[in-house]
């Protein structure tokens, strides 16, 4: 009896170290920090010439694919307008960049390096899991010759402070000047819509270029002051989007100046409803003026 009780004392203080422990790390790890899951990507080479000793399947761990989120001042995650966390694009470059400079072989393998920021982007939004994911690789050419657009209401980046966009682009034009979308596909205009957009009184809508990295139906759209349900959300830079605005009578013109958007680009539901249903993930947003 003695020899079975002091068992069952041994065992007792295991169980209480244990669960001390367990208690300890639960207070040090943190608990829900993502809202979607962790992306889970690998990357396989096969096929492709690269570097000797490169591996032919690479994997970025959790840990470094959870440095790409956006963050706050304080060092929690963004969480935007829709609830959604958002990647931080430059991180993103900075890690495919790097990809690239172990993969690359000039002039035979070479990652394109848009194309794959734009994939990672939206993988780590959506908590993607590729388990095999061919990377975008082209070899080294010379670059297409740079679009000409002579309507300046829907012309692709042709102001003096914007850098031309090759020709043949897929990508969300949206002119703040003009208060138009222009959506081209292989360089092509598909969809042109009138928009609001924010102004400048504290309500920017951020210029540069961006992408989607998410599409959602029935969302609620929450900020200082404002609570407003879209049916279809594109969210394309932090909690900036692409959204139908149905309480807006009309748009274009100089509404924007007067009565703009908090930052995002309205449209008519139509229009929206039309660019939601063709447009991909990844797909470029080009902002400007």
């Amino acid at each position: 009896m003695k020899r079975i009780f002091g068992s069952f004392l041994k065992s007792l203080r295991f169980f209480i170290l244990f669960a001390g422990l367990a208690a300890v790390f639960s207070m040090c790890r943190p608990v829900d920090v993502f809202a979607q899951p962790i992306a889970n990507i690998t990357y396989n080479f096969s096929g492709y010439s690269i570097p000797a000793g490169a591996p032919a399947l690479y994997t970025p761990d959790a840990g470094l694919l959870g440095t790409f989120y956006v963050k706050n001042p304080d060092g929690t995650l963004f969480v935007d307008a829709a609830g959604n966390y958002a990647a931080d694009t430059n991180a993103v470059a900075n890690f495919v960049a790097t990809l690239a400079s172990v993969y690359n072989i000039p002039g035979v393998t070479e990652l394109n390096r848009t194309v794959e920021t734009n994939y990672l982007v939206s993988a780590i939004n959506i908590g993607l899991n590729d388990p095999s994911h061919t990377p975008a690789i082209t070899t080294a050419v010379a670059a297409p010759a740079a679009v000409t657009v002579p309507d300046a209401a829907s012309a692709v980046l042709t102001t003096a402070t914007e850098p031309a966009v090759n020709a043949g682009a897929t990508l969300i034009d949206v002119n703040i000047t003009s208060q138009k979308l222009t959506y081209f596909v292989n360089g092509a205009p598909v969809l042109i819509s009138d928009i609001v957009t924010g102004n400048n009184s504290g309500h920017n809508t951020p210029t540069g270029t961006f992408s989607i990295y998410s599409k959602q139906t029935s969302r609620t759209l929450k900020g200082p002051g404002y609570s407003a349900y879209v049916n279809y959300w594109m969210p394309f830079y932090k909690g900036f989007g692409l959204h139908d605005a149905t309480w807006r009578g009309s748009f274009g013109g100089n509404i924007y100046q007067g009565n703009g958007s908090h930052g995002c680009v309205n449209m008519p539901k139509s229009t929206a409803e039309a660019l939601y249903n063709t447009v991909n993930i990844g797909t470029p947003v080009v902002i400007h003026y």
